[in-house]
């Protein structure tokens, strides 16, 4: 045996902790039962099979050694039948004991009366500490102790009761019995070693397999889960994902089916460029062909549009990966449906033209208007002189008709611009609606007027005018697209939008109130509806329509934070829908009273970029009786007001001016006086910066063009005076 074997058995047996030895103990039950089964056979067989050698060596002691055999076989036959019966496991070991110890004092008494030490029979005794040593199946300590007990019985029988006679024999007999003693336990020990070695290898070699076992079980139960959470993944995922092999689909999610409307096996019998909008096949080959020229794991993105089972086009972005698939090449395709994300697109890129169209005529309406304001100023002052009498008046009056016209374009115009919102209250839409339409109806008698009001209808902070505009501008839209007459429907209805509906028009989902205008005219086609809210659009004759109506009612709903749409198809009607937000405000009853010229004492602070505007506003102002200190630009008015501040009552401002603008010359008026009365005069209506300013403190608006009345009835609004003195 080489050392090494020597090491890794004492490793091994080291190793061998209480609960290993129990357990292997328990191991070796069916082996140690089998083997006290042997020696208690082999006793009650062999013992009285040796009594023909009593006949031989002392035939005068035969009868009696019989005796002493049968008393100790049937003894063994005894442990035999109990062993065998009661299936004792470790406990059959004591039988083994017993039995060794019975043969055992059978032979020393057969020791002492042949002789003692020159006796024969001390190779019986060396059969029996073979048999019980080598035997056995146990630690050796236990054997040790039970063999030299059986030794110490042996040895001091026969110095008590035999005889010695020869020394020498007595000492080779001795050293016989103890030589065979000892190998038969060394034997025992290495035997024990070996057993207990080989149970620890094995039991390590079921431990792995048995690990073996649960990591294959383990394994096999992560792919199981892995595939179904990949299922779950692919079946649930809110995109297409399938595989195109050999031009076909396979393996589509549920996804795929109902985003193309066809079933699996549809799928898989029709190729993929089949499904492809015929304008989009030709870029949709080109970068397959792209791809696989490429070679390798390849990435591919591209949009296009895909026709479902019923017809409908919708647009898709694929994202392609070039890939192995049952050992030939195909494609993983994932595939969104992004035909809301291109109708968004295609809004904002609407509504921001059309806010680059708004600014561009909000300017030129500003513009426009502060030339007007020279002509109705002038136009006005002249009126004050003139009665009906003169042959002058009617012309004069029709001047300041046209001028209002003029007006009533660039109010258009800055409808379009989100700028025509002036005076906002809650206002209950049923009644505005009601009276806008009794009133257009019975000017156009060959349309036929439907009315259907939601009770309740929440009411709506709205420029009660510029509503009333878009209203009319939308009731003429439809009488023109009726010219032989026809129905004009109105309803009114509280909805409420959610964000996916109001986010492309970057409003807040919530309560709104819904408009409906529908006619039973011509419709129109999707490339005109396209373009129906831009400015000087029109599909009229020369002379019939500006363009303008429905471009202002585009941009006057927009100011107010609702939305209007259209839909229609040629040869039915058009129905345009105005969403306007909902108010918690209590609806305010107007109380109309006419306009009054006042004349009166105070001084007035006219401030104004353009010298137009100073000259005809100084000089209605002069007739009205105030003093007038005029400033062109805002450091000017801020020079006078410094040094003559404590005179002047209030000061007309102009918003736009270059340098120092109408906003800035307000804040630095009131640092100088907390107190100062102000108001903001503009081209422009009072929205967007004209709102900021007057939510500074500013006293008061007023519109440009204004004529004398306009300017009277403001002045005395804002200085808190009765109107008539």
């Amino acid at each position: 045996m080489s050392l090494s074997d020597n090491s890794t058995k004492s490793s091994a047996y080291s190793r061998a902790t209480r609960d290993v030895i129990q357990g292997f103990h328990k191991d070796q039950e069916k082996l140690l039962t089998e083997r006290v089964n042997i020696i208690l056979l082999l006793g009650w067989t062999l013992i009285p099979l040796f009594g023909f050698l009593d006949y031989i060596l002392y035939p005068t002691y035969f009868n009696r050694f019989l005796t002493y055999r049968f008393i100790s076989a049937g003894c063994c036959f005894i442990l035999y039948v109990i062993n065998r019966k009661w299936k004792l496991g470790n406990a059959s070991l004591y039988l083994g004991i017993i039995a060794a110890y019975i043969v055992g004092l059978a032979i020393i008494k057969m020791i002492l009366e042949t002789g003692g030490f020159s006796t024969p029979y001390y190779a019986g005794l060396n059969l029996v500490f073979l048999g019980m040593c080598t035997v056995l199946t146990v630690r050796v300590q236990f054997l040790a102790v039970h063999s030299i007990v059986l030794y110490l019985i042996y040895l001091t029988s026969v110095l008590a009761f035999g005889r010695i006679g020869n020394v020498a024999i007595f000492v080779a007999n001795n050293m016989f019995v103890l030589c065979t003693m000892g190998i038969a336990l060394v034997a025992s020990h290495v035997g024990y070693r070996f057993r207990l070695k080989e149970y620890l290898v094995r039991t390590e070699l079921e431990e792995a397999q048995s690990q073996l076992k649960d990591y294959s079980e383990n394994l096999e139960n992560l792919v199981v889960e892995s595939e179904k959470k990949y299922q779950v993944l692919v079946d649930n995922a809110n995109e297409s994902i399938f595989v195109i092999q050999d031009g076909v689909i396979k393996f589509p999610n549920p996804r795929t089916t109902a985003l193309f409307g066809h079933s699996v096996e549809e799928l898989e019998n029709m190729p993929f460029i089949g499904l492809v909008h015929d304008d989009d096949k030709i870029a949709v080959t080109e970068q397959k062909e792209h791809v696989e020229k490429e070679g390798g794991v390849t990435v591919s993105t591209s949009t296009f549009r895909i026709m479902r089972h019923a017809g409908e086009t919708i647009w898709a972005d694929m994202n392609a990966v070039s890939i192995e698939w049952g050992g030939r090449p195909a494609f993983l395709v994932f595939l969104r449906d992004i035909t809301e994300k291109k109708r968004m697109e295609a809004e904002l890129i609407q509504a921001q033209k059309m806010e680059a169209i708004g600014t561009l005529a909000g300017g030129i309406a500003h513009d426009f208007n502060n030339l007007l304001m020279g002509v109705i100023g002038y136009t006005s002052l002249m009126l004050l002189d003139k009665d009906e009498a003169d042959p002058h008046y009617h012309k004069l009056k029709s001047i300041e008709k046209l001028v209002q016209s003029g007006a009533d374009l660039t109010k258009q115009l800055l409808g379009f611009a989100r700028g025509g919102k002036y005076e906002v209250k809650p206002t209950d839409l049923n009644e505005l609606i009601g009276k806008s339409s009794e009133m257009f109806g019975r000017t156009k008698q060959e349309i036929t007027m439907h009315r259907k009001y939601e009770k309740g209808l929440h009411p709506a902070d709205i420029d009660r005018g510029q509503i009333e505009q878009v209203l009319l501008n939308l009731y003429v839209n439809a009488w023109q697209a009726m010219p032989g007459g026809g129905d004009l429907y109105l309803e009114t209805k509280n909805v409420v939008l959610d964000a996916a509906y109001t986010k492309p028009h970057s409003l807040s989902p919530g309560p709104y109130v819904k408009i409906s205008v529908t006619d039973t005219g011509t419709g129109m086609d999707l490339a005109t509806q396209q373009r129906i809210f831009e400015p000087f659009f029109t599909t009229k004759e020369m002379g019939r329509g500006t363009g303008l109506g429905l471009a202002s009612a585009y941009g006057i709903i927009k100011n107010h934070g609702g939305i209007i749409s259209v839909e229609s198809e040629p040869g039915k009607g058009s129905t345009f829908s105005i969403y306007l937000p909902a108010s918690q405000g209590q609806v305010e009853i107007e109380n109309l009273q006419p306009s009054e010229i006042v004349r009166s004492t105070e001084t007035v602070l006219l401030v104004d970029d353009q010298e137009m505007i100073l000259a005809v506003g100084g000089e209605m102002l002069k007739v009205l009786g105030y003093e007038v200190f005029a400033a062109q630009g805002g450091e000017e008015a801020l020079a006078i007001y410094r040094e003559k501040g404590e005179m002047i009552d209030v000061v007309i401002l102009d918003m736009i001016m270059p340098a120092v603008s109408g906003g800035e010359t307000y804040d630095r008026l009131k640092a100088i006086n907390p107190g100062v009365k102000v108001i903001l005069s503009s081209g422009y209506s009072i929205d967007g910066q004209a709102t900021e300013i007057m939510a500074r403190g500013c006293s008061g608006f007023i519109q440009k063009p204004f004529n004398i009345g306009d300017l009277s009835e403001k002045i005395r609004e804002v200085l808190g005076r009765p109107v008539k003195e």
